[in-house]
């Protein structure tokens, strides 16, 4: 018996089979309605890193201090004496913002940096510059910067002289993303 070498296939099926065999094959690994729940998830992700990239925290220096009165030409007004570490200098300038708790309570008084004196006080001389006596002399606890803060007038600011403070200074602002670990060295290069 002879073999024809003629194929029981005809030309153009065969042509048709390798081009199919040639084409990728794609999967359907996940279902239209979890591909599209996945899409909202990353538009929400990238929406909420947007997010933090806009919002900014304050950044403050604490520190503490007393309430006075300071006479000048007769004029007397209310000033806050704040005592902060000399570190902490070259951050503090005239001008910036400054929230002021009184004692234990949650009355807060607000004002400005007025001045700020360069050189650095010891913890005795500042009892005797501004007569700090019985617990005020906790205030001052080692080698300070002396900042004064015009406090805005109200009218019981005046009871407040004498009193311990507790003063946040904003120094600055920083984004919430800069929070998250690897994302400050990002921002800053």
């Amino acid at each position: 018996m002879a073999f024809s070498k003629r194929s029981i296939f005809r030309e153009s099926a065969i042509q048709k089979y390798l081009r199919r065999q040639e084409q990728g094959v794609l999967l359907r690994v996940i279902s239209p309605p979890a591909f599209l729940l996945l899409w909202i998830v990353v538009v929400f992700f990238l929406g909420a890193i947007g997010l933090t990239w806009l919002v900014e925290l304050p950044i403050s220096l604490t520190g503490q201090g007393i309430i006075m009165e300071q006479n000048q030409q007769g004029d007397s007004k209310i000033v806050a004496a704040l005592f902060f570490s000399p570190d902490q200098q070259g951050q503090l300038h005239r001008g910036q913002p400054v929230n002021l708790n009184v004692g234990s309570t949650a009355n807060g008084l607000t004002g400005s940096i007025a001045s700020v004196e360069t050189q650095k006080i010891s913890p005795e001389e500042a009892r005797q510059r501004f007569n700090l006596q019985g617990a005020l002399v906790q205030v001052v606890t080692g080698p300070s910067i002396v900042a004064f803060v015009d406090i805005k007038s109200a009218s019981s600011t005046r009871i407040y002289v004498g009193s311990v403070c507790a003063a946040q200074v904003r120094i600055g602002s920083q984004r919430v993303l800069s929070l998250l670990p690897g994302f400050n060295q990002f921002l800053k290069g």
